[in-house]
């Protein structure tokens, strides 16, 4: 991986690196800017000791107050000062820093509802400052509020079940506690093995759900709008794929989930170039 600050979010052949690479040229560097800042959160979140993990995060807010008020220090906030001078509310990223300190908390999620909150938290907030980024303004129109948002979200859900080994591990439970109660399954039984018997049709819902909402997503923007928001169609796009190659029927899956390289580049390519 590069020692550029900035690419730790976009490391060549990454989902996000092909999102970036068919967004509108002017608006890349502000994208790689919010996944390099999206990169050291997860990095924070995944540290082994929660002293250290607080630190940062403080460190973060302290950083993302100063680009509010236009005098950032690190280079990957000061690489969205442009982003902040356009109008964009920067202050967003407030939001993934409070995602972040619910992992570090360990905080369980009730419902969907509590889910869907901290998914928007996670990721939507921050592809609305993409979307911004690539329309070149603050002003959205209310469909590309929705893609934005809604894009967040899924793209936040795909990730979450592709780590759920790794995170119930760790102690964070991406699971609503309503969902695990109905199936009968205790939350100490997720990593068992045999799996719980109704975890797999617990997944495989999950799956399905996210599958729709990832397919709907272009029919949320206008065709005028699709071009500039590339970017975000590509993401989810790719994160399709992503979810197709997560196996959760037999077991919690132990190998980490990967969308082929000559698979990422033809769904990348294919994408922008029906949505040029």
């Amino acid at each position: 991986m590069s020692d550029d600050p900035l690419q730790r979010g976009t490391p060549p052949g990454s989902l996000r690196y092909f999102a970036v690479l068919y967004a509108p040229e002017a608006a890349r560097p502000a994208l790689q800017a919010l996944y390099a800042f999206e990169a050291e959160l997860r990095d924070t979140v995944r540290t082994t000791s929660h002293d250290v993990a607080h630190t940062r995060l403080q460190y973060w807010r302290g950083e993302v107050d100063r680009l509010v008020g236009g005098r950032p220090e690190h280079p990957v906030t000061r690489a969205l000062l442009p982003l902040r001078e356009s109008g964009a509310d920067v202050s967003l990223l407030h939001e993934v820093l409070v995602a972040a300190d619910f992992d570090v908390a360990h905080v369980t999620l009730n419902d969907d509802a509590e889910l869907s909150a901290l998914a928007f938290r996670a990721s939507g907030s921050l592809q609305t400052l993409a979307a911004m980024a690539s329309r070149g303004s603050p002003q959205l129109s209310a469909s590309e509020k929705d893609f934005a948002r809604r894009l967040g979200a899924a793209v936040a859900e795909v990730e979450w079940l592709r780590d759920l080994r790794g995170d119930i591990t760790a102690g964070r439970l991406r699971l609503p506690l309503d969902a695990l109660e109905h199936a009968s399954i205790e939350p100490a039984a997720l990593l068992a093995d045999p799996m719980p018997p109704g975890l797999a049709p617990l997944l495989d819902q999950r799956k399905a759900r996210i599958a729709t909402e990832l397919h709907a997503l272009q029919s949320l923007l206008a065709r005028e709008e699709r071009s500039t928001q590339r970017q975000g169609l590509v993401l989810g796009e790719l994160h399709g794929k992503l979810l197709e190659r997560i196996d959760h029927r037999t077991a919690v899956a132990r190998t980490r989930a990967e969308v082929p390289a000559w698979s990422r580049f033809w769904t990348a390519w294919r994408s922008a170039i029906r949505h040029a």
